[in-house]
């Protein structure tokens, strides 16, 4: 089975780098790219940058962290929760459209259902990159 993997980083200075694994991957080659990131000192450490919660993305993605967590849920679920939990009323389209974003940053995995959408938190670790 052939294995995609595509790495994605920024540095301090906004540089990119993009690393692409494709074909027999195993825990240590993707190890070895690791090491060359690290050698042209990119920081793999580099804390993810939460949004605001006083933003929509920020409410969002905090809704992402605690109440759906783990499980799948649907638009309809995060427009509830959302309107709940923030005393705000939300149109599904605005919360369709911001998790659309998040699963094409591959946040969150999305996933057709009938004719409906089902979501996912995406949690990767280097042992699951791994294993893909």
């Amino acid at each position: 089975m052939r294995k995609r993997i595509r790495i994605e980083m920024e540095d301090d200075d906004g540089t990119k780098y993009t690393l692409a694994l494709e074909g027999k991957v195993s825990r240590d080659k993707l190890m070895k790219a690791v090491d060359m990131l690290e050698v042209m000192d990119v920081q793999l450490d580099h804390p993810q940058r939460t949004p605001d919660e006083g933003t929509f993305l920020g409410k969002v993605i905090a809704l992402l962290e605690t109440t759906f967590a783990a499980g799948d849920f649907s638009s309809s679920d995060m427009a509830r929760e959302f309107e709940e939990r923030y005393n705000q009323p939300v149109k599904l389209s605005t919360i369709s459209t911001y998790l659309a974003r998040l699963a094409d940053k591959q946040y969150i995995r999305r996933e057709r259902f009938g004719n409906s959408w089902v979501y996912r938190r995406v949690y990767l670790r280097t042992s699951q990159v791994a294993e893909r």
